[in-house]
């Protein structure tokens, strides 16, 4: 078999040996050796994030990702929408009816493992209900899950098995959603292995076309491309930044007691400010975010200098002006009703505050601030 018949496991990129900047490339001599042992081809980009875990930008357009995921609407199948609880709007593909056409959907609701254990799921079910209806997505069924951890798993697997009906499933979704991590779960399930045969990383775009895995005889499961989510804050960290910014484990909330006029930095990657709120007393305000991120608060009137000669040092990460970070930017949230809200910082985490409040909130000009009604 020739390297141009051959596709990398991992990436689904057409294997190559001449150009390093291409998607699918492998040393002459590593694809020689590899194939006179018999031995599984994966290209040189997905071997380092298998084994070194390395960040490696490897971007799809968003026209390119409009036209490999639009064929899905000219196929009989079953779509699986997955999204990120944290940030259910900033990883909702709002034309995704557009794209996958009359075929059924099944909501999948990723990392469900980050929030307070006290939660119930039936009032994040509840919550998920309300934010697909202001998206005007209309679903067959909603799971919560951890791809990460394999939790409720096999309640999704008889969602899939209830509402597939015969047909393909297609797995869709942002990048760093958790898609080849959740049909890793699944393809274990099904073919009783522990097998990891999806590559998987925090590496945006890991899975560069449609893979198919067979379901049964006459039916595939196929991961397929996500689109980068240039507002989200995983497009501008690095490796290091990451390790810190992106939680983990189940997230223990942080509560302050703010008056008026008062600031939290949350690192050096995000800036609030809390300028009023109902009258008289502290109002609470309730941090959603990577436990090993620093919170410090200071005078709002001071936040400025705060910034300026603590950045690198207190406030961090970023931990140098190497990250280059785009320059912060500011959405003001003038809230009057006396309903709870989270305000979203979009692939970092969220605040959540009772109304009538009105704040600041700073962060990279790219990265989306948006504001929800609140999840807990």
């Amino acid at each position: 078999m020739s390297e141009l018949e051959l596709r990398c496991p991992g990436c689904g990129a057409l294997i190559q040996t001449e150009d390093k900047s291409i998607d699918g490339y492998i040393p002459k001599e590593v694809l020689i050796e590899k194939q006179s042992k018999g031995e599984e081809v994966i290209c040189q980009r997905c071997f380092r994030i298998k084994n070194y875990n390395e960040i490696i930008s490897n971007d799809i357009t968003g026209e390119d990702y409009l036209k490999v995921i639009s064929t899905i609407k000219n196929e009989n199948a079953l779509v699986v929408l997955i999204v990120d609880i944290f940030d259910f709007s900033g990883s909702f593909l709002p034309n995704i009816k557009r794209l996958t056409g009359q075929n059924d959907v099944v909501l999948a609701a990723n990392k469900v493992d980050l929030l307070p254990s006290s939660v119930k799921k039936e009032k994040i079910l509840a919550w998920i209900k309300n934010m697909c209806i202001d998206e005007g997505l209309n679903v067959c069924d909603t799971v919560l899950i951890s791809s990460k951890k394999g939790l409720y798993i096999e309640e999704l697997m008889d969602s899939i098995d209830r509402f597939r009906n015969g047909r393909d499933v297609y797995v869709v979704g942002s990048s760093n959603v958790g898609k080849s991590k959740l049909i890793n779960q699944l393809l274990k399930r099904l073919h009783c292995t522990d097998l990891e045969p999806l590559t998987v990383s925090y590496a945006p775009n890991t899975t560069l076309n449609f893979i198919g895995f067979p379901l049964d005889e006459k039916t595939k499961i196929y991961d397929t491309p996500g689109v980068l989510n240039r507002h989200q804050y995983l497009r501008y960290l690095t490796k290091k930044s990451l390790k810190i910014s992106v939680p983990q484990k189940e997230v223990k909330p942080l509560v302050y007691q703010l008056d008026s006029e008062q600031t939290l930095f949350i690192g050096g990657l995000a800036r609030f400010d809390f300028l009023s709120g109902e009258k008289g007393g502290k109002n609470n305000v309730t941090l959603y975010f990577s436990n090993k991120l620093n919170v410090h608060r200071c005078k709002t009137q001071n936040a400025d200098a705060f910034y300026e000669t603590k950045l690198y040092s207190l406030l961090t990460p970023p931990f140098s002006a190497q990250e280059n970070l785009p320059k912060f930017a500011v959405s003001e949230f003038h809230i009057r009703d006396t309903e709870k809200h989270d305000i979203v910082i979009s692939g970092l985490g969220f605040i959540s505050l009772r109304g009538p409040f009105y704040v600041r909130v700073y962060a990279p000009v790219m990265v989306g601030i948006y504001v929800r009604k609140a999840i807990i």
